[in-house]
């Protein structure tokens, strides 16, 4: 399912893991469980900021360095579905695809 989400959308790398970190499929990636356990801790402290700010769930986020994209998105089964590219200019398209993914 990740090699496929790869396929269609030319990103680098793909991370699913449930909201306590627990890593569910990765494609790509080193350390793929290290990464989705720290992956959960950023959800949870931006959950917090969103219902800081009254607003309730939280359904993605974006991180963006100079030359990297990361996008974490929830999924409809309650699972987070990250996607990591080098070419930030496919925001646009990840986004749109990320919120339809289903696995």
């Amino acid at each position: 399912m990740l090699q496929k989400l790869i396929s269609k959308t030319a990103i680098d790398a793909a991370l699913l893991f449930d909201k306590k970190g627990t890593l569910i499929d990765s494609e790509n990636l080193d350390n793929p469980e290290t990464l989705s356990a720290m992956s959960a801790i950023i959800v949870e402290m931006c959950q917090g900021l969103i219902e800081e700010l009254d607003q309730r769930d939280l359904s993605q986020i974006i991180l963006k360095s100079e030359s990297l994209l990361i996008i974490a998105n929830t999924t409809k089964e309650d699972q987070l579905l990250i996607a990591v590219t080098r070419d930030v200019t496919k925001l646009g398209l990840l986004m749109k695809v990320l919120e339809n993914f289903e696995n």
